[in-house]
Formats: C-alpha cells, structure tokens, sequence
C-alpha cells in the first residue's frame, strides 16, 4: 500500500484516523502500533514478520545491553552481534533479489518478494537506536509497545524520515493533540500528494520519454532534457513522500525533522547533502564518518573515511556498480569543496556557485538512473555532442513545447515561491480566503485522483 493509492486514500487513511482518535490517551501508541502492523501487512505476511522480528530483537538488544553497560568489553560485544544481525538481515533483504537478477536466477522475477518495504529506513533507525544505547546518549526503551511505535509508525517506515530514538520517544509520552494540527497535517499532505502524483509521475513520463529515444536520434538538448526531468522527478516523488509522511505524522500529533528542502537552490555539494535526504546523510556522518575520522575530516584518514561512508551510502541505494561510482563521486566532490578548494569555492558570487553545484548534481544523477557505468559514460557523451540527434534534433524541442506547462509548474514549486506567495494569499483568515483556499486544495485533490485512476507515471523510487 502506498500514499497514493485509492485504497489508502478512501478506505485506510480515514478509517486508521477515526480508530487512533477515539482509542483512550493511554492506549493510542498501541493503536499507532496496530494500524501501522495493518498498514505494512498490505504488503504480505513475509515482509510483516521481518519487520516485527527486527522490532522484537532490537528492543531485547537494547534492554540486555544496557543491563551490561559497566562492563565494556560486553557491551561491545552485544552491541556488535545486535547491529551484526541487523546489517545481515538488511543485506539479505536487501540484495538477494538483485542478485538473483544479476546472475540471471529464474527466481529473479519474485525478487520483490525479498524486499520487504522501507527496509533501507527501518533497519538504520534499530541500528541507531543500540549505538545510540552503547554510548550512553539514550536510555532503552522499557515499553516494547512505545519502541515498536518509534519503528513502525506508518507514515515515516516507507521513507523516512530518520528520527532519533531520543526525539520521538519524548513526541511518543509528550505530544498534543489539537484541530490545527489535523487541519496542518492534511494540508500538507495534499501538498505532498500533489507534488509526486502531478509533477513527479509528470516528470517521470517526461524521462521515460526521453529514455525510449534510440540512441542515434538523441540531441545534445534531448540529453539535458532527460537528465534534468529526471531531477525533478526524483525531487517530487521523494520529497512528495516527505511532506505526507510530515503531514500525517501532524495529523496524528507528531512532528518529523525536515528531510527534503529546496535542494535545487544549492550552492554547495554539502550545502545539497544539507537539504536532500537530510537525515540520511546525518545519520551516516553520525554512525559511520565521525567514528571513523575520530574528529579529523582532514587529511588522508578524513578522505579515506569520506570515501567508505559515500561507498557505504553508494552500497546502500543498490548492489549496481552505478551507485558505487555514484559514491566515489561524491565522496570526492564534498572533500575537494570541503578541504581543498573550500575558502576559494566559497569566496565566489553565490550565482556562479549554483551554477557549478547544479552542473555537478546533474552529471550525478545520469549515473543514479543508468544500469551500468558505461552507459552513464554514454548519457554524458550525449550531453556533450549528442549521440546523433545534433544538437536540437529527436524531438526534443516538441518535448518542451508539448510539456510546456509542466516544466513552468516544476520550476516554480521547486522553489519556495510558489508556497510563499500562496501563503501571503491566504493569510488573514477572512471568509473568501478560506473558501479559496478549500477551492485550491480541492482541485488539488481532484486532479491528484484522476492521475491515480489513470495510472499515469511511475511508483515510488525509493522502495
């Protein structure tokens, strides 16, 4: 079950809501439980029981290491058998489709059956919930129906985002409950749910588009049209997730950290890796590149612990050797900005900044959506010299033209705006603005199910 499905939308979105809200104070984590158990079971009864096992270890984990936290050398030991088996249930989960597909296995078409979804987030937030324990920053959870809440909660187990265990258990005993968050909430879901369903599944037939062109009839303009729909069809559809998780998670009084913000107005590699995917790349620089540069991100130990946390990342979004070298490149990029052309880079006008960041994140994404490395290499020949279609030729001006209208939309919600000036609309709670703004967001709405009904665009990226 996705958000943006009719069966989420008309049937389990209000039903959870109603049984969350009229379930007692002291009992609603147990019904965050068992609506979210419901919303993950959709998926199958494989992938509930992987998600449940890893609540139930992790939360027997945590408890026996801290009843051993004075004895060190114990407590590294249970800390590393814990988060062993979590990396090994991950990678299992995983990777054993794709593996299957690369050898070519005639089991490779029930690899979906392997991947249970959202098991990429989940698996971090357990594996940062027993460090975290290890190092004495959080205390473990006693109740196992608040713990399970803090990993299951439907709205961020698709994609995040990463929240630490000491911020949503103070949320899980502390938060409130009120119209305007359910009235916030729902507006921001709407937001999200236009987002990837008009732009996003927009844009991705803009790409797939661009994609089926054979390569000799690709221009140079066709290239960059390709690389840059797929920009923003990525941009949609994730950051559409994360505003209805954000907006969901208001609705049932919760407030999640902001992962995906503006990152097209970027004028650093590290100043991108600080808007998208925001917590992702924080928990990493937590768990994985601090340990390992032990406070000194200079130098040949801080380049080498870089470079085996990108590769991890790399790793992490899939086995291809795309993201591996997707990795590297970054990897590269933030220590040569950080450390090597750092005050010269940063010394330059802001606009000459954007533009190289952009340049940069645009070669990156044709190695996130190619199969191979050598096809990456290909991409970027074309969006060089064209790969036959000259420079305007293969229908790539009737690309833009055709789609006109969406490209306008696409640039101006990635920016704030759109959302500003509509703010500045609205904004004074007179009568005719709140009809107008139930007009705005209903005809959102409309469009948004007659785009699901159609089947128009592509699922969900990150699964």
């Amino acid at each position: 079950m996705t958000f943006d499905s009719i069966i989420f939308l008309f049937a389990f979105l209000p039903v959870s809501t109603i049984l969350y809200y009229i379930t007692p104070a002291k009992y609603k984590n147990l019904m965050l439980v068992l609506i979210s158990v419901l919303f993950y079971a959709w998926g199958g009864f494989f992938h509930t029981m992987i998600l449940l096992f890893s609540v139930l270890w992790n939360y027997m984990g945590g408890r026996f290491l801290n009843r051993n936290h004075k004895r060190r050398k114990r407590a590294r030991n249970i800390m590393a058998v814990t988060v062993g088996v979590d990396v090994l249930l991950l990678a299992v989960c995983r990777y054993t489709g794709q593996i299957l597909e690369m050898s070519g296995s005639s089991l490779a078409d029930i690899r979906y059956f392997f991947v249970p979804m959202g098991v990429s987030f989940f698996m971090l937030q357990n594996i940062a919930y027993i460090i975290d324990i290890y190092r004495e920053d959080i205390r473990p959870q006693k109740d196992i129906v608040k713990y399970a809440a803090m990993i299951v909660m439907y709205p961020k187990i698709i994609a995040g985002p990463l929240v630490s265990g000491d911020e949503f258990e103070k949320q899980l005993s502390e938060r409130k409950l009120s119209i305007g968050k359910i009235s916030d909430g729902t507006l921001l879901f709407l937001r999200g749910l236009s987002k990837k369903v008009i732009l996003g599944n927009g844009m991705g037939m803009i790409f797939e588009t661009v994609q089926m062109l054979p390569a000799g009839k690709i221009s140079v303009l066709g290239a960059w049209v390709g690389c840059f729909a797929f920009a923003f069809r990525i941009y949609f559809s994730f950051g559409g997730y994360c505003d209805m998780a954000a907006g969901l998670a208001r609705v049932f009084g919760f407030e999640l950290p902001e992962n995906v913000n503006y990152p097209f107005l970027s004028t650093g590699i590290m100043d991108f890796w600080s808007r998208w995917m925001a917590t992702l790349w924080k928990w990493f620089c937590s768990y994985v590149y601090l340990p390992l540069c032990g406070g000194n991100p200079g130098g040949t130990v801080g380049f080498l612990s870089l470079l085996a946390t990108w590769l991890l990342i790399g790793f992490w979004h899939g086995m291809n050797l795309t993201f591996i070298f997707w990795g590297i490149y970054f990897a590269v990029l933030l220590y040569l900005e950080g450390f090597v052309f750092g005050q010269r880079f940063s010394g330059m006008p802001k606009p000459v900044r954007w533009f190289f960041t952009m340049m940069l994140l645009m070669v990156s994404w044709v190695f996130f959506f190619s199969t191979s490395v050598g096809g990456a290499f290909s991409y970027l020949r074309f969006m060089i010299i064209g790969g036959g279609g000259g420079f305007a030729g293969g229908g790539a001006i009737s690309i833009l033209i055709d789609y006109g209208g969406l490209w306008v939309l696409a640039l101006f919600f990635s920016t704030p705006l759109a959302h500003g000036a509509y703010e500045r609309l609205i904004r004074g709670g007179r009568q005719w603005q709140t009809v107008l703004s139930c007009i705005v967001y209903g005809a959102l709405f409309l469009l948004c199910i007659a785009g699901i009904v159609s089947g128009a665009g592509d699922g969900f990226l990150y699964f």
